[in-house]
């Protein structure tokens, strides 16, 4: 919000997921003069404002004084997007920018809640099937060699076992159209698996796979 422009941003349907698309709209009420705005953006950040995407609403519009308007918009949410877990800090945000011609900036920024695609709930399903608890969920930089991704960072969880709670399994997680990639790493080394969304069985991605089902096969290695 500034001053003679209130903004807020509506999502009309809660359960966003990765590689869908969000329906909104953005307010816009001009309060006591007329407002020229250059253009309407929203931005999905994470918590320390890194962009993950930008999308433009509208361009080139005039409000009268008292006079509100609603700018429909549909985000592409990729498929990379992080998911958010409740209990764990990993936060993102959307934010509006409008751009007044005067140069004048209207920001409104509300949390951005992502649920899992279905390829990360198999893969929960199989971890907790196995005794696994989430410990820690955070965005990590660096060389993820096994995965192509266009994001600077990646979502990584932290699972362990309550019989062994020295030991632990970091997953790193790429969604993509088809499932999603997952590496893992423990004290026996690094394993590539892919978990479908659509049900099929995963599959190893490199060499090494054992009963078939690589997805207990990967997480075995952290008993």
């Amino acid at each position: 919000m500034s001053p003679g422009m209130l903004v807020e941003t509506v999502l009309r349907e809660p359960c966003v997921r990765p590689g869908t698309m969000a329906p909104g709209d953005v307010h816009l009420r001009a309060e006591e003069r007329p407002v020229d705005v250059a253009h309407v953006v929203v931005v999905v950040e994470t918590g320390d404002g890194s962009p993950i995407m930008r999308h433009q609403v509208a361009a080139g519009c005039t409000l009268p004084s008292g006079r509100t308007r609603s700018m429909p918009f549909l985000l592409p949410v990729p498929w990379e997007t992080p998911v958010t877990w409740p209990g764990h800090p990993v936060v993102l945000g959307l934010r509006t920018e409008v751009v007044l011609a005067d140069g004048a900036v209207c920001r409104w920024t509300a949390p951005f809640e992502v649920h899992p695609s279905l390829g990360h709930h198999r893969l929960l399903e199989a971890l907790w099937s196995l005794g696994f608890g989430l410990e820690r969920v955070e965005l990590a930089g660096g060389p993820l060699p096994e995965v192509r991704r266009s994001m600077p960072f990646v979502q990584r969880m932290t699972f362990r076992l309550p019989t062994a709670p020295a030991g632990g399994l970091s997953v790193a997680l790429v969604a993509g159209p088809v499932g999603v990639d997952v590496v893992t790493v423990t004290a026996a080394g690094r394993r590539h698996a892919v978990v479908r969304h659509d049900g099929g069985a995963p599959h190893a991605a490199g060499p090494g796979s054992g009963s078939g089902h690589p997805v207990l096969d990967t997480c075995s290695d952290g008993r």
